[in-house]
């Protein structure tokens, strides 16, 4: 599905790593090689990888919905919805049965005419002694038209819960503006491909997502992967924006990190503007291949423009075209993609806008 902007890059990196990975004080070498790449586009951020590596997944997580770029684009399938339908009715059909905890749950709405279609299932939680027993819950799902590019969306809509118990009238009225957020938001993705300067969210190269407001649960994981066959060439990157009061998640993510600081020496890199700590070290069973991960040096709650970011990834030097494998190595490569990731111009307008 992504559209490719491949281009011709003078891949330069002024650092020496030595043995585990780690970079030698005192003299730096410079090679310059010519590496076809392609620029990706995700969440707030770009990034230049080698042209062999694709998209494998992309998760996005934000207030009122959630889904999987990758798996979501479905396209050229007449039978498309009723599928979808389908699909919808046999994921949740077991929480109907007698013998489920959740038996009494049904679907309470059904819309198949709207932009986007809709399903919505009411959640039974009153059986057994669950403490989900003093909230009604309701699961919805989302199948969004792109009539233009005759392409359509699989979301999944952010869990609705709400305490019991509600008078009947009221409990319909706060389902139904819930309902109302979530489609108001997911009519907001619009085919917009990159490059460009619009606030807000690539979902990839070519579908893009902007609230007009600051989400606040601001998450997701993009996992690229080698197209070489056997390969295991892989990059990820976590993306988090923690609210103010949620120090202690925060926290304990950051620290998990921080513990490769005990075995492993590091060295300073930048990364979409904030600084952190690069680990590497090597593929004990691969001598052309480096494993890393990325720590950011410092994250704030509330603060859109310092979230968390993990990163972790393995280049193997023999994806590379057969005359360059000796000329650049795992190291080099992954400090070059490293400071390639940066802020997409323009993706932090709302952030200025609507402060941290």
């Amino acid at each position: 599905m992504n559209r490719k902007w491949s281009a011709v890059i003078i891949l330069s990196v002024a650092v020496m790593l030595q043995g585990c990975g780690h970079i030698a004080e005192g003299k730096d070498s410079m090679t310059e090689n010519k590496l076809s790449v392609q620029k990706h586009c995700f969440g707030r951020y770009e990034v230049e990888l080698p042209d062999y590596m694709y998209m494998y997944s992309g998760n996005y997580n934000f207030d009122n919905f959630y889904l999987d770029m990758v798996t979501a684009i479905r396209s050229g399938n007449p039978t498309l919805e009723k599928d979808w339908e389908k699909y919808i009715k046999d994921t949740i059909a077991p929480d109907m049965r007698k013998d489920s905890i959740g038996y009494g749950s049904k679907i309470v709405h059904q819309d198949m005419k709207s932009n986007p279609r809709v399903i919505v299932e009411y959640v039974n939680t009153t059986n057994g002694n669950s403490s989900l027993a003093r909230l009604y819950m309701f699961s919805s799902f989302y199948l969004k038209h792109f009539p233009e590019r005759n392409e359509w969306l699989l979301l999944n809509g952010g869990s609705i819960e709400l305490p019991r118990p509600l008078p009947d009238d009221q409990l319909r009225q706060q389902v139904q503006r819930k309902l109302d957020a979530q489609m108001d938001d997911i009519n907001k993705i619009i085919y917009k491909p990159y490059p460009h300067f619009a606030p807000g969210f690539c979902l990839d190269n070519e579908y893009h997502y902007y609230p007009g407001r600051l989400e606040k649960n601001e998450s997701y994981s993009i996992y690229w992967h080698s197209k070489r066959e056997g390969s295991k060439t892989f990059l990820s990157v976590e993306v988090k924006t923690y609210l103010k009061g949620e120090e202690a998640d925060m926290e304990s993510r950051v620290s998990k990190g921080k513990l490769l600081q005990l075995f492993f020496p590091s060295t300073t890199v930048e990364v979409g503007g904030m600084k952190g700590e690069l680990y590497t070290s090597r593929d004990k069973s691969n001598p052309s291949a480096r494993e890393f991960q990325w720590i950011p040096s410092h994250v704030e709650t509330g603060n859109h423009m310092k979230p968390l970011i993990k990163i972790a990834g393995r280049f193997d030097t023999r994806d590379l075209p057969p005359e360059l494998r000796d000329k650049v190595s795992g190291e080099e490569l992954a400090m070059w993609v490293l400071e390639s990731i940066k802020m997409r111009k323009g993706a932090d307008e709302d952030i200025q806008m609507y402060g941290h």
